[in-house]
């Protein structure tokens, strides 16, 4: 069962990607690079809350319940909020060293947070921890390789944006190596 803070923090984030779908806030939050480099850092962070389109954000929200209920042993509301923060800015930011004009999603910050969830399963030895890390690098691998999902691309009516998921899926790792007194989590939630 997850906590009653980090349902609420999941709920905060889900309201805020729905009402960020509509005009005139998508056009406002959307991660542009042509209107970062012209000053509009906040889409750094808030291109994460877009989605393209409500299939993608019906999927991203189900996708991150999903996640946060696997990893909900190490997840308290403020623990939740400094790795999305954490993962917004990475991807964020990460996104400005490729090619990539646009970006909306969470899928960069959703593999960052699986990610960070096997590591925290290997680091307390709970069992299945080495085979989800192992599956979180194949997918992000097999992304990599194949430029994402042509089905996913058809519904989101969008071209899957690999690079997120590589960045996230980085981030996610870092910021579970981090040294014990800046690690976000290192043991489960009592």
């Amino acid at each position: 069962m997850l906590s009653r803070s980090l349902f609420l923090s999941l709920l905060t984030i889900s309201l805020l990607c729905i009402i960020a779908q509509f005009a005139p806030l998508h056009s406002l939050l959307e991660w542009q690079r042509p209107l970062i480099e012209a000053g509009q850092w906040w889409r750094i962070l808030t291109g994460n809350l877009t989605h393209t389109n409500w299939v993608h954000l019906g999927m991203n929200i189900s996708g991150l319940l999903i996640i946060s209920y696997l990893f909900r042993f190490y997840l308290t509301a403020g623990r939740f909020c400094l790795l999305f923060i954490a993962l917004s800015l990475i991807v964020g930011l990460s996104l400005l060293l490729t090619t990539l004009t646009g970006y909306s999603g969470l899928s960069g910050l959703l593999h960052g947070i699986f990610i960070w969830g096997a590591c925290q399963d290997i680091r307390t030895q709970r069992a299945g921890g080495r085979l989800l890390l192992m599956a979180g690098v194949l997918k992000v691998s097999w992304d990599l390789y194949t430029g994402g999902s042509a089905e996913t691309a058809a519904m989101i009516h969008a071209t899957v944006a690999v690079e997120a998921h590589f960045a996230g899926a980085v981030g996610g790792f870092l910021l579970a190596m981090l040294p014990p007194a800046f690690r976000l989590s290192a043991f489960p939630v009592k």
